[in-house]
């Protein structure tokens, strides 16, 4: 079950990381003299993780209170973000929930979300 701060805000239905990789923060001087170029290095960017997936209720109801639990942490506070392997990203900032349309699965309704995340100190 992947979690966020220790929360299982996302078990009622399937979802999917994408972890990105490291970039360096540089800046690009040209030499004193000669041909080629002189690398400022600034420190490392933060890691995009990006999350997507659904979201199952029994009535719309349900569903917001589960939308609602995932709005509260778009709050800028970096938290621990555990995948269903147990492997941790820490320093991990909600930057946007993305939900799509509820839709009637019959007796169940299903949400598609996306989440976007920063790890702030990769």
């Amino acid at each position: 079950m992947t979690t966020y701060d220790g929360q299982a805000l996302f078990d009622s239905g399937p979802l999917r990381l994408h972890v990105g990789g490291l970039e360096l923060r540089h800046a690009n001087q040209p030499p004193a003299r000669g041909d080629g170029t002189n690398l400022v290095a600034q420190g490392r960017e933060g890691r995009p993780i990006t999350q997507t997936g659904s979201l199952l209720a029994d009535n719309p109801q349900a569903m917001n209170d589960l939308v609602k639990q995932i709005e509260d942490r778009v709050d800028g506070v970096a938290r621990t973000l555990t995948e269903d392997n147990g492997r941790e990203w820490n320093d991990v900032v909600m930057l946007r929930f993305t939900p799509g349309p509820l839709v009637s699965l019959g007796p169940r309704f299903r949400l598609n979300y996306t989440i976007d995340y920063l790890q702030v100190q990769p």
